[in-house]
């Protein structure tokens, strides 16, 4: 019978019987699988015979004895209305074809209709099928099921030969990925981001040619090796790339980093090469201006050390390795000592003290700047109690808030809790937020500020004057004081123009009842200028620098 025929009967009967009549006749093993989801819908008796009874299994767990489904399982990408494929059978202990045909099941579903056979030409030996099967399995092993390309796997292969092969010439890998992958995929489903994988996999061949040497790694992440004379050559070569990548019909545009290893020890194995190329990859990440990037030694050479970082930090907090200084603060009018920044330090029990910009950075990347912060405002909140039980007249600390925070803790259920817990006043806790937090989602933010000071806390602006809108921005927040950053004091009033913004906007902020604080405040001309600008209070080298609690109490009376 033909298989349109039993197609059409399929189509047009909704009756079992019938379809038993028809999938039973003859002696092979013959399933129906649902195209999108994998699992069984039918089995004759041959296959029942051969594997069990498993409708309603997933095809992969029983014909293949995979948790997943096959890496090069051709339903999903089956073009034509038939195909072929060879695999080993650990069910079956051997090769077999499966002969694939699309069908539309009685119940609407998409489907395939999978008929077992043997290889058909009686004259091929019985290691030459083996071989022939063998190879088939192989090949698919190394190909990409998507994109056709090399994966992986065989790109190292490639990559390896090649280099043993021509000795004389310079070569790099090339890595490259999709910006905003995940959008593309969320926003415009993912048979559109398998898509735009394809087109990219096209461009590679278009420009590479058809030896192979090139690759799609995994996701949305490729890779190729390439022969050059100067890295003038390598960028060529990019920028043509892109600009065939852009020549798409899709309705977004499709942008790409780079990162080139220039390989000049061919004793690294290929994928600690790969490795690298990404490494200069991350360096461009978010930078719209930059497309591509050079590997560099100190690229790794930081990444190891942010790797030990991120082992110890941990164990160093359990330990209480992270110690909070305290930075005075004085009132410009009279000098008198009116209040403190927390600031943390890392002492290292073998390192010594480990610069803040050495783990700062990490930390607020990889989020652990949350606990960190939290520890600091327990760390704050017992000194303040300390203080009180010695019967010293305490003075407000200031303590750092990162966006981490906003959009991840309750603040004013963590700070109503201390101040509980050390039984304090909230007056005397004031709490600093960086002016970048204020881009992120400004509504949600004043809520957040407006409850914490409903409670009775002071909300102070860091690094006001850094780089954004800082005048607007106070027009439309609640905060009770600025803080002036160092750069924006040191650039301003180094002109007679620059004196002049920074002592109107001392002005402005003092209109708006707004205390002004100023920081890395170091030399006389500093203090002096901000006197001058009637400027509330300053903190900086020209006063003290941050000192351990033990020290600093010496200052309290």
């Amino acid at each position: 019978m033909r298989f349109v025929d039993i197609e059409e009967q399929l189509n047009n009967e909704t009756s079992m019987k019938v379809i038993d009549s028809i999938l039973n006749v003859g002696f092979l093993a013959t399933l129906v699988i649902d195209k999108d989801t994998n699992e069984i819908l039918y089995q004759n008796r041959k296959s029942i015979e051969y594997f069990g009874d498993h409708v309603g299994d997933l095809c992969h767990e029983v014909l293949c004895s995979e948790e997943e489904p096959c890496s090069n399982c051709i339903l999903p990408n089956m073009t034509g209305s038939n195909a072929i494929f060879d695999v080993y059978m650990k069910r079956l202990d051997k090769h077999v074809r499966w002969m694939y045909s699309d069908i539309n099941w009685f119940d609407g579903r998409n489907a395939v209709y999978a008929k077992l056979v043997e290889l058909g030409d009686e004259d091929i030996t019985s290691d030459a099928k083996w071989k022939y099967l063998k190879d088939m399995d192989k090949e698919r092993q190394d190909t990409d099921s998507l994109t056709h390309l090399p994966n992986s796997k065989k790109f190292y292969k490639i990559a390896e030969e090649l280099l043993r092969s021509d000795l004389s010439g310079s070569y790099a890998v090339v890595m490259f990925d999709i910006e905003r992958f995940k959008s593309i995929n969320d926003i415009y489903g993912m048979s559109t981001g398998d898509d735009v994988l394809i087109h990219i996999a096209r461009v590679l061949k278009d420009c590479l040619g058809t030896e192979g040497n090139y690759a799609r790694m995994h996701s949305d992440l490729f890779a190729y090796i390439i022969k050059y004379e100067t890295k003038g050559d390598i960028i060529k070569q990019i920028e043509k790339f892109r600009k065939k990548v852009s020549q798409n019909a899709f309705i977004f545009d499709i942008n790409i980093s780079f990162g080139i290893y220039l390989i000049q020890d061919r004793q690294v194995p290929v994928n600690l090469m790969c490795d690298r190329a990404m490494m200069a990859v991350k360096t461009i990440k978010g930078d719209v201006l930059k497309f591509c990037a050079f590997f560099d030694e100190q690229y790794r050479a930081d990444m190891l050390k942010a790797n030990e970082i991120e082992r110890e930090m941990q164990e160093s907090l359990r330990r209480g390795d992270f110690k909070m200084y305290l930075q005075p603060k004085y009132r410009l009018s009279d000098t008198r000592l009116v209040g403190a920044e927390a600031l943390c330090r890392w002492v290292h029990p073998r390192k010594g003290i480990i610069p803040p910009m050495d783990f700062i950075p990490l930390f607020e990347r990889n989020g652990f700047i949350m606990k960190l912060d939290e520890y600091m405002w327990e760390q704050a909140c017992k000194t303040l109690r300390g203080w009180i039980d010695a019967g010293k007249n305490p003075i407000p600390i200031s303590v750092n808030i990162s966006r981490y925070h906003i959009k991840h803790n309750d603040l004013v259920a963590a700070f109503s809790r201390l101040i509980k817990k050390y039984d304090i006043s909230s007056s005397m806790l004031t709490l600093e937020l960086t002016e970048s937090l204020f881009l992120d989602n400004p509504e949600a933010l004043n809520r957040v500020m407006k409850g914490l000071q409903n409670m009775g806390f002071k909300l102070e602006v860091d690094d006001f004057g850094a780089g954004f809108s800082s005048l607007n921005m106070i027009r439309n927040i609640s905060v009770d004081t600025i803080k002036i950053d160092k750069d924006f004091l040191d650039n301003e009033i180094a002109t007679e123009k620059g004196k002049i913004v920074v002592h109107h906007t001392i002005d402005m902020a003092k209109d708006l009842n707004l205390q002004v604080i100023a920081e890395g405040v170091e030399t006389k001309e500093h203090v002096d200028f901000l006197k001058s600008s009637r400027c509330d209070v300053a903190q900086g080298y020209y006063f003290a620098k941050p000192m351990p609690l033990e020290e600093f109490d010496k200052l309290i009376s």
